[in-house]
């Protein structure tokens, strides 16, 4: 994933930092906007990220801090409950076409990453239903990811399956009420009983079994 991390600093080194940069005062009292500005953009934290507010901020200064928050989630293991991500739905399709193109290849390097180990080691994103979510909110539809990871016959792959069988059918799917009926829909697939018994997936076949009732 450094790849894509790094053409994403590339691809919006056009946006400086905000000059008019405000901090949170209850979120991050040890610094001031100044300190943030004259720290290197790769030494941020999430801890000042959050401090700043950063999706709440307008698109170009929310562009130059774009892959730090990435690089940042990649390495963070525990959920992210002060960033609402939801809100970059909406955000991407309105960008150039090349920095459209860099969130597409990054949510393709996601899913790839994702599908080619268990468990993987990509920090926030390393859980499908959490990169399901991720992927919705980069305006990327979610299917097409789902059809081809049904294609990949690796243990890998089902493990990672057998992990979102038990998290549709025990907590009631992604957080994006949007995908959840869609997520459903996809698991319903008979092929996916039978990815899952082919794998040895025997607790996640079960409760796929339990769950869709011939």
């Amino acid at each position: 994933m450094l790849a894509i991390v790094d053409r994403l600093y590339v691809g919006f080194a056009g946006y400086p930092c905000p000059a008019d940069l405000w901090v949170c005062e209850q979120c991050g009292p040890e610094w001031s906007a100044q300190d943030i500005r004259r720290a290197p953009l790769r030494s941020l934290s999430l801890l000042q990220l959050e401090a700043l507010h950063v999706m709440a901020l307008d698109d170009n200064d929310f562009r130059h801090f774009f892959p730090r928050l990435v690089e940042l989630l990649l390495s963070q293991d525990s959920p992210v409950f002060a960033f609402d991500l939801a809100r970059l739905r909406g955000r991407t399709p309105t960008w150039p076409p090349a920095e459209s193109a860099l969130v597409r290849q990054l949510v393709e390097d996601l899913w790839h990453a994702l599908l080619g180990a268990y468990p993987a080691p990509l920090g926030y994103f390393s859980d499908a239903p959490t990169l399901i979510d991720f992927t919705h909110w980069c305006d990327q539809p979610v299917r097409p990811f789902l059809d081809h990871w049904q294609s990949v016959e690796t243990a890998t792959a089902a493990q990672h399956l057998a992990d979102l069988v038990d998290y549709v059918y025990t907590i009631g799917g992604p957080a994006e009420p949007a995908l959840k009926s869609e997520v459903r829909d996809w698991l319903r697939q008979p092929a996916i009983a039978e990815r899952l018994l082919a794998a040895g997936c025997a607790g996640a076949h079960e409760l796929w079994t339990v769950c869709n009732p011939s």
